[in-house]
């Protein structure tokens, strides 16, 4: 991600409202959706299922807790980012960790990316990539048991994530020669935005449970359009 290069192209879109609701995830579980409105129409938007629970505390924990998230993003955190320029990532992800309350962190910073990305009218892995994915490799979905994990680095990415700093961490094992292997904490929901992460960061493998889940074939077909715009 080249979010300093982009901040010199004197660029200013102004975030002009940013809010959370309730959906669920493929496990049925309560997750949490934002959407980031930037000037005129251009709407940016993300997914990310939330802290898993046991069985037994599940339903009444979980939907206290995502409430208590859409409150605190509604109420604290999206006026601390509405009037920012859209396309300076990186002090919006600074303004989110500086926050403290990281619950709502990577949907926040993902959903401002994808705006920034509407607004150039490029897909959201050439945003992320900018030349490293000009001509990417399209990665693979993998099983545990397909693969020695032990030789390999898993990135997972969990909910108090920002792209900054993960781009930031991948680069640097990257260079120190890891070989990576993309994953999330939680339950998917039907925003396929590894697919994106792993092809502008040229990870070549991505971490799947099952290829029976609803997860899997959102994934697989945001592949498959990948697949058929770089490859046509």
């Amino acid at each position: 991600m080249e979010p300093e290069v982009r901040n010199k192209l004197d660029l200013a879109i102004e975030i002009r409202d940013v809010y959370a609701r309730e959906i669920l995830d493929f496990a049925g579980n309560p997750a949490i959706e934002v959407e980031v409105l930037a000037g005129g129409e251009i709407i940016g938007k993300a997914s990310m299922a939330g802290k898993n629970y046991s069985k037994k505390e599940q339903t009444e924990k979980q939907q206290v807790h995502i409430e208590e998230k859409i409150e605190l993003l509604n109420s604290q955190i999206a006026p601390e980012i509405i009037g920012e320029n859209v396309f300076e990532q990186r002090k919006i992800d600074t303004i989110l960790k500086e926050n403290g309350n990281e619950q709502t962190s990577f949907a926040i910073s993902l959903a401002v990316a994808r705006a920034a990305a509407a607004a150039e009218k490029i897909p959201l892995y050439r945003y992320l990539g900018g030349v490293r994915a000009v001509h990417p490799s399209m990665p693979q979905l993998i099983r545990k048991e397909e693969i020695e994990i032990e030789k390999i680095k898993e990135i997972k990415i969990d909910e108090s994530a920002v792209l900054t700093k993960l781009f930031e961490r991948i680069l640097k094992e990257q260079n120190e020669g890891n070989k990576l292997i993309l994953s999330q904490e939680t339950a998917g929901t039907e925003d396929s935005f590894l697919i994106d992460l792993a092809v502008a960061a040229n990870i070549t493998m991505i971490l799947v449970e099952n290829r029976e889940s609803a997860y899997y074939t959102v994934l697989n077909n945001r592949l498959l359009q990948l697949e058929e715009k770089i490859g046509g």
